[in-house]
């Protein structure tokens, strides 16, 4: 009962999402049967987990539609809930890390609203190239718990087949920045994700609300070296800004320049990793940009980009090697939640 009573302290914190008391109570028995349900049958194993009557399935499923639970202020008590109530967060230089990604997931249904022929972006070959299904986007926070890490979920949409105007001409990659803002955090925190968010648009939407971006680069990215300072008397029109273009997957052919350090990445031991830190004008942005380069004994070279002009090379590979956990959270919401 006490483990009860310290879950319903964190759920009442919910409450202000609801616009009545009664949405509130269903709100709350709704999140007890996704706690003890011990089965993946939706609303109808809430039902046999609660010990509820038959008529109780309806009334469930019109909660989920009902005007009276407010999305967005649902997000923002959820978030405030998260940073207030969650012991140990991870914070790098005093700021959370959040990781952000995207998950194409399978549907069956003829009728789902939202689902649509997906195209898998990923290399993986262990995926199907073209899927129906639900295409969303979420945000989460690392958090320790003990010797690990975990990405609690902050923030999920489905961001493709759902359309309320045909003037909408917003990309992915402006909506993963709406969503970042629908967070609405007051403090600032580091961003991480894939490949696939390595562009001008996640760059400028990051670091316009005061946060910073770490992310993977693909290798046939290019930068530039900062221009040279004229010569002789100035010339007319604007100054070079930008000098020699460098491809950025020249730089790992050179490894007896890198320096060695013990890998940081989560769950490596006694495992030397070679890396050399540059820093470099984007040309999508205008902003230098630090580049890391690594190169693994095992897994191979990456390049990966930070703005934070400041923090250490090492912490940059530490910080983007926790990023699957938020691939360990989507395994887990396939597997338990039906996501």
């Amino acid at each position: 009962m006490e483990l009860w009573k310290q879950w319903f302290e964190v759920v009442s914190r919910l409450r202000k999402a609801c616009s009545r008391t009664r949405t509130f109570m269903w709100l709350s028995a709704c999140l007890a049967g996704m706690t003890v349900r011990g089965d993946l049958l939706g609303v109808t194993s809430m039902v046999r987990a609660l010990g509820l009557e038959e008529k109780y399935y309806d009334r469930i499923l019109d909660f989920f539609h009902s005007p009276a639970l407010d999305l967005e202020k649902l997000t923002g008590a959820w978030v405030e809930t998260v940073f207030e109530v969650h012991p140990d967060l991870l914070r790098i230089k005093g700021r959370p890390v959040l990781v952000g990604d995207g998950i194409k997931v399978a549907k069956s249904g003829k009728k789902m609203p939202g689902v649509k022929l997906l195209h898998q972006e990923s290399e993986s070959n262990t995926k199907p190239e073209y899927i129906m299904g639900h295409s969303c986007q979420a945000i989460a926070v690392l958090g320790r718990a003990m010797q690990s890490f975990f990405a609690v979920p902050l923030c999920c949409r489905i961001h493709e087949g759902v359309v309320f105007s045909n003037r909408d001409q917003r990309t992915l990659l402006d909506k993963m920045v709406a969503l970042l803002d629908s967070l609405g955090l007051e403090e600032q925190c580091y961003f991480v994700a894939d490949a696939y968010y390595a562009s001008g648009k996640i760059v400028k939407g990051v670091l316009g609300r005061g946060h910073h971006l770490v992310t993977l680069v693909r290798k046939n990215a290019v930068a530039y070296e900062p221009a040279p300072p004229p010569q002789g008397p100035r010339r007319p029109g604007r100054p070079r800004k930008y000098g020699a273009k460098v491809y950025l997957r020249s730089l790992l052919e050179g490894t007896e320049a890198m320096q060695e350090a013990p890998s940081p990445v989560y769950g490596e031991k006694s495992v030397t990793i070679r890396f050399r830190a540059i820093d470099l004008l984007l040309r999508p942005v205008g902003i230098m940009v630090r580049f890391v380069l690594v190169v693994h004994p095992t897994r191979g070279s990456m390049i990966l980009m930070c703005t934070d002009l400041g923090l250490d090379p090492i912490e940059i590979v530490r910080v983007y090697g926790l990023r699957f956990k938020i691939e360990v959270a989507f395994k887990q919401a396939l597997r338990t939640s039906m996501l």
